[in-house]
């Protein structure tokens, strides 16, 4: 499983028109339902966001698995 919701919401968001918190936070809770639903840990998630490249740079990945850890504790 990879964070493809949140990939498929900035793809698919225009670049005139900023992806609001609410698609973001939608975008983290399926991806964290999915993940659980397949079995899959934290580490999981976490290791395959590190490791795509092509979705954020590395500092933003880093954050954006901080705010995935946090949401994966607080769910």
């Amino acid at each position: 499983m990879s964070p493809s919701s949140l990939k498929t919401v900035l793809e698919n968001s225009s670049s005139d028109k900023a992806v609001s918190e609410a698609h973001i936070a939608t975008a983290i809770i399926h991806v964290i339902e999915t993940a659980r639903s397949q079995g899959q840990s934290l580490d999981d998630v976490i290791t395959e966001l590190m490791t795509d490249d092509a979705l954020l740079d590395p500092k933003s990945r880093h954050l954006l698995g901080d705010i995935l850890t946090q949401a994966w504790n607080n769910l």
